[in-house]
């Protein structure tokens, strides 16, 4: 017993022994995990120590982000009222580098908010900047090589994307860290999700989901549905490999991506069960036409097709677009002063221009334009699908054209073409504001307009269509398109036809120097010369010393077709900071250009140069159309001008190098025109143009413009008397001049003689005109003139004096020298008792009454006598 209560004693005083060791190790353990713990935290107070004297020396104050500065970093707009003309609709942006419209957080839906933060930061909410576990374990996996992971938060995310910071330095994550923390400090957590939704890049040039709600699914951000937001926000994970517009491979991955997302939500309890399965259900489609399930859908009427980023090589911009940022460039250069370098050492200047289009490129306007989205797309097509296209000149270059088209109620350009076929490239040239010849579509307003306007002319007056002068090695000038002269003609047929010699007359009665104050003063033309002012041919027919635009030529149209008042052409309205504050505005400017009746009387002219006249490739039915042709010199350029109650167009055809136009080709600016006008009138009313009032009808000779008289009934061609509409404050008060009753012989058509038998001889009024005569070129009513009937218009041959058929013979009278032949006796003409010994001088002697005196303007060699 006692050996065994010995043994039980030595176990147990080994146990204890056991025991004491164990308790020792144990000490001597957590004694070194204590130390270890206190060398840590003293270790972590060093670094924490070191790292704050290095923010406070190296970082704060100096590394924060300015978030203010980089909200005005924002794409510039354009916008143009709907199809309701009432609601502003943004249509396309500009920009230098970042494609981006600022959307506020209220505009961005809830889904897509969620969605962010489910597959970029799901501790977004509760963490102040910086996930210190999803950092810890990027920092773990970097070290332990088992794979980098990202550990960014929003936040950090946006003040990369802010910063530009992005390289992979211990210094770099830690600055990225402390500002991260300081900027949580002065935003809302609603705030830089706003700013990170309006940064992050998702493809396309797309900078923020605005632009790209509008690219991928022609909506605006706020209109999209939960499956789309999902779409839309996993692009920005990795563009190349999840933008659906890219290939049928980025769009299936970019539907996988878009079932992470949305399991994403539901894991975290952002939707519930049937909202997820209505989203992964939802076929969504893109804007080129596919679906995310692969099928293909053709676009509906009212969707557009996206702007596509500018790009070198590819066109961005319409015509129209490049105009605007023209015009709005140069109101800027005037605003702000702008002014062009001095030349670099190259001797290249940056101009003033230059420098006001990078600021609209850069300053996040708002620019307000006037284009019409429905009239621009007509004349696009028409202009790009044109068989013309294939029209080149010698050099293979194409046929070019351009298209101004104007409201005339307001004078603003609602649609422009600057080229035939696709454009290719942004802010080219523009043959619609580059000055071309327009030919006689200049004669309506350098001519007849001013002239009726002061009363040089009235609708009733007669034009002598003849040359008005030989000009030396040249011959008669000017010459008509068609063989031929009339002679007195009416202002009617001057213009529906054409007539190149009347249109010069009128223009020197009235002053080639007031046509060109004309035009400028009234008109607002500004690509005239001082030369043109000096050559009635210049301003008469239309070759211009450098030319006009198409943009000019419609706006001066446009104030037949207004009644009279001019109004400068606008392509823009205002311009706004990216804040909504006025920069500028381009407030209507207009005044009364011609009087309401000599709008109308054009107007009703012009009508008849599309029914009747030299428009006819202009004309289409069921719309009240009036227009004028123009074409120069050896068919170098074809012009068209027209309107109806509702818009005017003005469109040029040419080429690059001036070369000749093809014949064959007819009038393509007519035929551009008519495609265009009737497409746009397709849903219009058809309606007449206005009335005014200030009219009168007067009863006038053809042969005059002044008032008949019984012998304008009595004209060897018939009763020569018309009622013509003209202004009331011109009519006509003198009575004809031109018509004088003389005894003429039906036998010989000659003024008879007194050998004329009285059976043969009667009373008729000839035409007592007495025009000069070039290079024997006799015009249709040559014939009727006096001087042609009596033979004064031949004075060296006195066959001439006598009527051709009644010759009385001649009685020899004998000679005192027979040797010296016998000299015949002429015979005489009777003196007739009603030509007057003196001329009347007292009215205008060719083209009609001008006004109650008959007096003349201009001094115009037509209006008197040789």
């Amino acid at each position: 017993m006692k050996e065994h209560s010995n043994d039980r004693d030595k176990a147990e005083q080994s146990a204890h022994q056991r025991k004491n060791r164990g308790k020792g190790r144990a000490k001597r353990v957590w004694g070194v995990i204590g130390t270890i713990v206190l060398v840590g935290v003293l270790t972590m107070a060093i670094f924490v120590g070191i790292f704050m004297t290095y923010i406070n020396k190296s970082l704060k104050g100096h590394v924060e982000a300015d978030m203010s500065e980089y909200d005005r970093k924002v794409s510039t707009e354009l916008y143009r009222l709907g199809t309701d003309g009432e609601t502003w609709e943004m249509y396309q942006t500009l920009f230098s580098d970042e494609n981006r419209i600022w959307v506020d957080i209220g505009d961005i839906p809830k889904y897509l908010q969620e969605a962010t933060i489910a597959i970029e930061d799901k501790r977004f909410e509760t963490h102040h900047g910086v996930d210190w576990r999803g950092t810890l374990r990027a920092i773990t996996r970097t070290l332990t090589g088992s794979g980098a992971q990202g550990g960014s938060t929003i936040t950090q995310q946006l003040l990369k994307n802010v910063t530009g910071d992005n390289q992979v330095t211990v210094k770099r994550k830690i600055t990225e860290i402390y500002r991260a923390l300081a900027l949580e400090k002065d935003y809302s957590k609603s705030q830089i999700l706003e700013m990170y939704l309006n940064t992050i890049y998702l493809g396309e040039q797309c900078y923020g989901v605005q632009t790209a709600a509008r690219m991928y699914f022609h909506k605006d951000v706020k209109d999209l549905t939960l499956a789309e937001c999902a779409c839309l926000i996993g692009i920005t994970n990795n563009p190349s490999m999840y933008d659906p517009l890219l290939s049928d491979w980025a769009r299936e991955n970019n539907r996988e991506r878009q079932l992470t997302i949305l399991d994403e939500m539901l894991g975290q309890e952002k939707i519930d069960q049937a909202t997820y399965d209505a989203a992964v259900a939802e076929e969504v489609q893109f804007s080129d036409g596919y679906t995310n399930l692969g099928n293909f859908t053709e676009p509906t009427e009212d969707q557009e097709t996206p702007e596509k980023p500018t790009v070198q090589s590819t066109a961005n911009n319409s015509y129209y677009t490049d105009q605007v940022i023209s015009d709005v460039a140069a109101a800027l250069v005037e605003k702000l002063g702008l002014e062009d370098d001095a030349p670099d050492e190259n001797g290249n200047v940056r101009t003033a221009q230059e420098k006001a289009v990078s600021k609209i490129y850069s300053s996040g306007y708002k620019i307000y334009t006037l284009q019409d989205s429905k009239l621009q797309s007509i004349a696009e097509s028409v202009f790009e699908n044109s068989d013309l296209v294939e029209y080149t000149d010698d050099y293979g270059k194409p046929l070019q054209a351009a298209i101004t088209l104007v409201d005339n109620s307001t004078g603003n350009v609602v649609a422009m073409v600057g080229g035939l076929g696709a454009k290719t490239v942004d802010r080219g040239w523009n043959w619609a504001t580059e000055p071309r010849q327009c030919g006689s579509a200049t004669k309506p307003i350098s001519d007849y307009a001013p002239a009726l306007d002061d009363g040089t002319i009235t609708a009733a007056s007669a034009i002598d269509d003849y040359p008005v002068r030989d000009l030396s090695g040249y011959g008669a000038w000017p010459k008509n398109s068609h063989s031929g002269f009339y002679g007195l003609t009416t202002v009617w047929t001057a213009l529906v036809e054409s007539l190149n010699t009347c249109a010069v007359r009128v223009n020197e009665s009235y002053g080639s120097a007031a046509s060109y104050n004309y035009m400028v003063e009234k008109l607002g033309f500004t690509t005239l010369t001082q030369r043109d002012s000096q050559q009635s041919g210049n301003m008469g027919l239309g070759g211009y010393d450098v030319g006009v635009t198409t943009e000019e030529m419609a706006a001066a149209y446009a104030a037949i077709a207004n009644d009279g008042v001019y109004t400068k052409p606008r392509t823009w309205l205002r311009v706004e900071d990216s804040e909504g504050n006025v920069v500028m505005e381009n407030e209507t400017s207009a005044h009364s250009a011609m009087k309401e009746t000599t709008a109308y009387l054009l107007r009703d002219i012009l009508e008849s140069v599309i029914t009747s006249g030299t428009g006819t490739e202009a004309y289409f039915s069921g719309m009240t159309i009036a227009g004028k042709t123009g074409t120069t010199d050896d068919n170098r350029d074809r012009y068209f001008v027209g309107f109806s109650p509702y818009y005017c167009a003005a469109v040029w055809t040419g080429y690059e190098s001036n070369d000749e136009l093809s014949y064959g080709m007819g009038n393509g600016s007519a035929q551009l025109w008519k495609q265009v006008m009737r497409e746009i009138h397709g849903d219009l009313e058809d309606k007449a143009f206005d009335s005014c009032t200030g009219l009168t009808q007067v009863t006038v000779c053809s042969d005059s413009g002044l008032l008949a008289t019984d012998a304008c009934t009595k004209d060897l061609r018939g009763n020569r008397v018309r009622t013509v509409t003209v202004a009331a404050d011109t009519a006509p008060t003198a009575t004809c001049n031109v018509h004088k009753m003389v005894d003429y012989c039906t036998e010989g058509k000659h003024i008879a003689t007194q050998y004329c038998p009285k059976d043969k001889v009667k009373q008729v009024a000839v035409l007592d005109w007495n025009r000069a005569l070039f290079n024997d070129i006799k015009a249709r009513d040559h014939e009727y003139l006096l001087k042609v009937l009596d033979g004064s218009a031949t004075p060296n041959d006195p066959k001439d004096d006598i009527c051709p058929a009644h010759q009385k013979a001649i009685t020899p009278v004998t000679p005192t020298d027979p040797t010296k032949p016998t000299t015949p006796t002429k015979p005489t003409t009777p003196t007739d008792p009603t030509d007057p010994t003196t001329p009347d001088t007292g009215g205008a002697e060719d083209s009609g009454g001008v006004g109650d005196s008959g007096g003349v303007r201009g001094g115009g060699s037509w209006w008197k006598r040789p």
